[in-house]
């Protein structure tokens, strides 16, 4: 949208297109976004008296969200994300060292493996957008890895939303951390296969429920809870499921929960046969085409990530992308974004947050992030770290 307005009314954050009026010799040829007061100054120095500018390409203060300083958000962020980065992967650090020594038959205490829940419940209660989204920056090279580490993140986030006191949290935090130890005692090409498993793969991948629960089963100290979670984490509603084929009341509330924490992962990450499902479609999918999950539970699964989860790509009804940065709980289908690609310029702006709930602007649509060349992971540590 084109205006002319006069330059007594130009501001930072507008994009000039051209000189309307102007005296004196001096001519200004290109146009671009005023980023500093002293532009607007040297432009009226140059008797500069009127510029059209282009209010789709300006970020003005009416288009952030109200109260919104840009830049403290995105040192807040920043540091919340980095912090939430830190964790992630020393909670990958602990995990790993806990898988190597399965994989040599000493699983000993459960002492290491309660640390990591804490601290990632720590991290769900004092910043838990900034923790959810670095489940999306999958390295793709250590799946069953992140994939654990992921998923307790993710239970952490359900369950404190269902409003499970500190403790049980905990203990669901261990039981999704533990959940694939028993991948350890599988066959490394199983465990890697580039393509989908025949039956004869299927049913060896199955084991690994018992293999987890064997080497659990010598620790004195895990709860009742965490071993749900480790035991039912595969099984379904319908009877579908493994190791047992468990159906409706004979699996607990909180397998019920696992399930559906781990198959969103699962969905959301690249694997060797397929590219990762977008979250939005991923949660399509678990609605309309995977049977067995406990329907009720997974409504309030959406409530709590959002319809447009955390680390989600989005386009905007003014023909800009964003990212997905922060819910909104009273208003899910408005969440805090950040804006940085214009799509009728095609070029990238310089990423600036919008609430959308203190917008005109809405989401119109989710995006893959490869059509666009997006890594999420770059692009995250670009923008705030």
């Amino acid at each position: 949208m084109l205006k002319t307005i006069e330059i007594s009314e130009l501001k930072t954050g507008m994009f000039v297109t051209r000189v309307v009026k102007q005296q004196g010799k001096f001519r200004v040829t290109s146009g671009g976004r005023i980023t500093q007061d002293e532009e607007i100054d040297k432009l009226k120095a140059k008797g500069i008296l009127q510029v059209e500018i282009d209010l789709s390409k300006s970020i003005l203060d009416e288009n952030k969200p109200n109260g919104f300083d840009s830049d403290k958000f995105n040192q807040d962020y920043g540091h919340q994300l980095e912090h939430s980065l830190k964790i992630y992967e020393q909670a990958k650090g602990i995990h790993s060292r806990l898988m190597t020594a399965v994989a040599k038959g000493k699983i000993a205490d459960l002492q290491a493996v309660s640390e990591v829940s804490e601290h990632l419940l720590a991290r769900v209660f004092e910043h838990e957008d900034a923790i959810s989204i670095v489940t999306l920056l999958s390295q793709n090279d250590e799946y069953f890895l992140e994939h654990s580490v992921n998923c307790a993140i993710l239970i952490l986030l359900f369950g404190r939303h269902l409003g499970f006191e500190p403790e049980l949290l905990k203990q669901l935090g261990v039981g999704a951390l533990l959940m694939d130890v028993g991948m350890m005692k599988l066959p490394l090409l199983l465990t890697e296969k580039p393509e989908n498993f025949n039956q004869v793969d299927t049913h060896k991948m199955q084991v690994h429920v018992k293999h987890a629960l064997d080497l659990v089963s010598q620790i004195d100290d895990i709860s009742e809870v965490s071993k749900e979670v480790i035991e039912l984490h595969h099984e379904r509603l319908d009877g579908s499921g493994y190791p047992s084929a468990l159906s409706q009341q004979r699996i607990s509330e909180f397998g019920r929960i696992a399930a559906i924490v781990d198959v969103y992962d699962s969905l959301t990450t690249k694997r060797p046969h397929r590219n990762a499902y977008k979250p939005t479609e991923a949660l399509r999918l678990m609605a309309q085409e995977i049977p067995g999950l406990d329907q009720q539970l997974f409504k309030e699964f959406i409530v709590c990530i959002g319809p447009n989860p955390v680390g989600s790509v989005v386009k905007l009804d003014s023909e800009k992308l964003a990212m997905v940065l922060r819910r909104n709980k009273q208003n899910p289908l408005n969440p805090v974004v950040m804006v940085f690609y214009d799509l009728q310029t095609k070029s990238h702006a310089q990423p600036y947050p919008v609430d959308l709930a203190k917008s005109d602007d809405v989401i119109t649509a989710s995006i893959n992030p490869d059509d666009f060349g997006i890594n999420l992971q770059q692009f995250l540590l670009k923008t705030f770290v």
